[in-house]
């Protein structure tokens, strides 16, 4: 009686071991054994070679773990033992005395989400670069707008430097017109007085002063000028340095553009696997 009650048990789970993977979403595998052999093998297809029906058990083995702690165990394997990694859990079975007649055990292959975290794990590898190039053209904004505000301090200052520049023509004007208008006086009194023109002499010392007053203002405009000059050629050198951080700005933001068509890709990835785990 206690013979026919341990195979029977053994027999209920050998007569489902069939149906239970129909029942699972995923890849997943029946085996049955006693205390000594594999009575039943519906293993995964990657699996049949390790679980052969009538070979002894294995001591690694799940179903082995269980007989020998008298519990259920679980078991995770990794791709390089077999090239694919799994999960198995295995419960011993006991007869109506408490002795452990067999056990079973169900293996399911964690592929799918092997592949989820390989994904999840690119995926967040790109965003932390994104987060950086983000970063990267953060900092260059910074360095765009300081050498914005150096240009306008510059303009500023050239404005400054022409607004001089008009003073001294204003002047030069000014000293044309009085020179002229001396002229015009002085040949009045010439023609006054006729050959004794003793103010003449008068006239011309004041027209050659204002003349010595042209010649500086003509130095100080070159200088005004000069001046200008070296203000332009910083802004031309600054407009330089912009186009090279724009140029760096453009390659950046491809970058970026590549690594969001990647995450994009790998989101999609991402949404067929997680769809396909529902579909076996």
């Amino acid at each position: 009686m206690i013979f026919v009650a341990e195979i029977s048990v053994l027999d209920c789970f050998a007569k489902v071991a069939n149906y239970i993977p129909q029942l699972v979403n995923g890849k997943v595998g029946v085996v049955v054994s006693n205390r000594e052999k594999w009575l039943v093998s519906h293993s995964i297809p990657e699996l049949e070679g390790q679980v052969v029906v009538g070979e002894l058990l294995k001591p690694g083995s799940a179903a082995y773990k269980a007989m020998q702690q008298k519990q259920r165990v679980v078991v995770e394997v990794s791709s390089e033992v077999y090239g694919i990694p799994y999960i198995a859990i295995s419960l011993p079975v006991f007869n109506d005395q408490g002795e452990i007649i067999g056990a079973v055990a169900v293996h399911e292959s964690l592929e799918r989400q092997e592949l989820l975290a390989t994904a999840a794990k690119q995926l967040s590898n790109s965003a932390t670069h994104m987060s950086s190039s983000i970063q990267s053209i953060l900092a260059q904004a910074e360095e765009l707008a300081a050498s914005s505000r150096f240009l306008k301090d510059l303009s500023t200052a050239a404005n400054k430097e022409v607004a001089d520049t008009d003073s001294v023509v204003g002047f030069i004007k000014n000293v044309a017109s009085q020179t002229n208008l001396l002229g015009l006086n002085a040949a009045i009194e010439a023609a006054r007085v006729g050959e004794m023109g003793r103010g003449f002499g008068v006239v011309a010392e004041e027209v050659r002063k204002l003349a010595t007053n042209s010649a500086g203002s003509a130095t100080q405009i070159t200088t005004i000028l000069n001046n200008i000059k070296l203000s332009i050629e910083k802004i031309s050198t600054e407009i330089t340095q912009i186009d090279s951080v724009t140029e760096h700005q453009a390659n950046t933001i491809q970058d970026l553009t590549a690594h969001s068509q990647m995450l994009m890709a790998m989101s999609e990835q991402l949404a067929n696997l997680a769809s396909n785990l529902n579909n076996k």
